[in-house]
């Protein structure tokens, strides 16, 4: 159960990645400027669709992408970061998304003490980062 849920993280941060770099790409966002920033400056309406029939939607610190088959909750962490996870949007992107790709998953899997395991093999970390301090990241990313 623990190489799938490491699974699914790794496509989360795939989708989620790819989510925001279509964002930018399609409003010409550039290097280092944050989504939040071109959203709150409304370069970038709060919600819109966009090539593939991907509907996005702002909230908060982050931003909700919906698209055929799915959807995927993505907050943005420091330096507009959008690899960041936790264990709420993990489930979330798996009942929406992932539910039958990854068939070995159950309700289990979700629970904190899963999660707490893949903490202490070191495979994810917390850095604490502002804004985000509640978002995981793999730890292979983290430097």
């Amino acid at each position: 159960m623990v190489n799938e849920l490491l699974d699914l993280i790794n496509d989360y941060v795939s989708c989620s990645t790819y989510m925001c770099g279509s964002l930018k790409d399609f409003y010409d966002v550039e290097g280092d400027t944050s989504l939040t920033s071109q959203n709150r400056s409304n370069a970038i309406p709060e919600q819109g669709n966009l090539p593939d029939g991907i509907h996005f939607t702002f909230h908060g610190n982050g931003c909700y992408f919906e698209f055929e088959n799915g959807g995927i909750d993505v907050d943005f962490g420091p330096n507009n970061r959008c690899d960041g996870f936790d264990l709420y949007r993990l489930r979330e992107y798996w009942l929406m998304s992932k539910k039958s790709v990854y068939k070995n998953l159950t309700e289990e899997a979700f629970m904190q003490g899963k999660f707490d395991e893949i903490v202490k093999k070191g495979f994810i970390c917390n850095p604490n980062w502002n804004p985000g301090k509640e978002l995981f990241y793999l730890s292979e990313l983290v430097n």
